[in-house]
């Protein structure tokens, strides 16, 4: 029964270290799509969507970072859609990185 108990504790560590790995690659492209330094971003919220995104085909599982109010012209809320792996795949808005690019002109 312990060996049993030990087996869950060291599975739910793994999974909470495999977790961990990919919110963090995650934020990293975040960061690298809004650049050095990031505009005004307002209050931040994670989720992974474990349905995946219904409006895209396959369906990917994917992590959404949503920010209220920026900044940025146009655009009072922004969602970033990043898979596990850590590759955006979606911005709403749709020209996000365009929008970032006017805020830096350097």
């Amino acid at each position: 029964m312990a060996r049993l108990f030990w087996l869950t504790v060291m599975a739910a560590f793994a999974a909470a270290l495999l977790a961990g790995a990919s919110w963090a690659g995650a934020f990293l492209a975040v960061g690298t799509l809004l650049g050095s330094p990031p505009p005004e971003m307002g209050t931040q919220s994670t989720s992974f969507l474990w349905g995946g995104m219904p409006r895209l085909p396959d369906h990917p599982r994917v992590w959404r970072f949503t920010f209220t109010p920026t900044v940025i012209p146009g655009a009072p809320t922004v969602r970033i859609y990043v898979t596990p792996l850590g590759r955006v795949v979606e911005t709403e808005p749709a020209d996000l990185e365009a929008r970032v690019k006017a805020l830096h002109p350097y």
